[in-house]
């Protein structure tokens, strides 16, 4: 059941045109794509959450990659304002003074990966001059709206 599930997950995000190559790995999906909106090319993962899922429907999945894949330029922008006001407070917070920056984290933030699931994605960006070392981690809500922010230490990560 898994197998046919995967397979037809794939064949519909490989029907839509938007993941160049997709492949299965590891019970999900994976594959290089154009986001529309930041105008990036990033790392695509489907994860149909095989685990914690009985019965997983692909098409809940394909419908939330087309979405975030064909982001608007205008939300991406909001979005990217939302994240870095979020991370702003958080910092200005735990210093208790204004932020003084050389670089604007807006202009910093670059996607690098997308993680699809049915009912959220989760989004990896470098912040180079920001954070050297660190991942930008976001959670977004079915409606692509700003659940989560984090900054983690990149060798936490899996590249």
């Amino acid at each position: 059941m898994t197998d046919a599930l995967l397979e037809t997950l794939l064949a519909r995000i490989s029907d839509s045109g938007l993941v160049d190559d997709p492949v299965i790995e590891d019970d999900m999906v994976h594959g290089r794509a154009r986001l529309v909106g930041p105008d990036a090319v990033v790392t695509v993962t489907i994860d149909p959450e095989l685990e914690d899922v009985p019965d997983p429907d692909p098409e809940p999945l394909a419908a939330a990659t087309t979405q975030l894949l064909e982001i608007s330029a205008t939300r991406w922008t909001a979005l990217i304002e939302e994240i870095a006001a979020e991370i702003e407070d958080a910092v200005v917070e735990d210093d208790e003074e204004e932020l003084v920056e050389d670089v604007d984290l807006r202009d910093d933030l670059e996607i690098v990966s997308v993680v699809v699931f049915a009912d959220a994605s989760l989004l990896s960006f470098r912040a180079e001059k920001q954070f050297p070392t660190a991942r930008v981690l976001v959670q977004l809500g079915e409606d692509l709206e700003l659940d989560n922010v984090e900054v983690v230490d990149g060798e936490d990560l899996d590249e």
